[in-house]
């Protein structure tokens, strides 16, 4: 993959699991964490390593334990110069809920960036059933109304997005059936082996 189609994968999967938090050190002054975690290993590996490719820096890994509950794997780096740069291209500082949005650079790209973007998103926030079709439940309705028109424009295919109503939110959701799924995945990029990315990590 080249830069923006690292990037694009990079920035679905910071859309999912990711944020740039609004912190202090013990001093008070700001210290720009990039944070992502997934109960996934394989997934923050594969963050970390596109955020080298990207960036020619590592972050730190670490891990939380939970009772009777699947561990919880963490990355985090404190960078100014990345969070800059990602919030040039308008990725949300702090608190990203009513905010984050498919950022222009995924929308006026590639259609390899979009699926790329697209997978991204699915290995984080996504909820894939083997038989059955792909479901994103998210308290974002302006991502997941962007994610609607991207996957329109890759199969040309428009869903909507239902609302739900909790005790003291709102949460949201996209649902593609199988024959849509199918019709998408169909097109994701491959890794090296052949296996779409998507499942290549899910399977390991």
């Amino acid at each position: 993959m080249d830069r923006g189609e690292k990037l694009a994968l990079f920035l679905g999967m910071l859309s999912g699991d990711g944020c740039l938090s609004i912190a202090h050190n013990g001093e008070g002054y700001r210290n720009y964490p990039i944070d992502f975690c997934n109960v996934e290993k394989e997934i923050v590996l594969l963050f970390n390593k596109l955020f080298y490719d990207l960036f020619e820096i590592s972050g730190n890994i670490n891990f939380v334990q939970r009772p009777n509950r699947k561990i919880i794997w963490t990355f985090r780096k404190h960078s100014r110069k990345v969070v800059e740069e990602l919030k040039s291209l308008g990725f949300p500082e702090g608190v990203k809920r009513d905010v984050l949005r498919v950022l222009p650079v995924i929308k006026n790209g590639t259609e390899k960036e979009q699926l790329l973007f697209f997978q991204g998103v699915l290995i984080t926030d996504g909820c894939d059933k083997p038989k059955r079709g792909i479901m994103f439940h998210l308290g974002s309705k302006l991502f997941l109304e962007d994610l609607s028109d991207l996957v329109n424009q890759i199969i040309d295919v428009k869903k909507p997005v239902k609302e739900f109503s909790q005790k003291r939110y709102r949460s949201y959701q996209l649902y593609l059936n199988k024959k849509e799924k199918d019709l998408l995945l169909s097109q994701m990029p491959v890794w090296d082996n052949g296996t779409p990315l998507v499942l290549r990590v899910i399977l390991n």
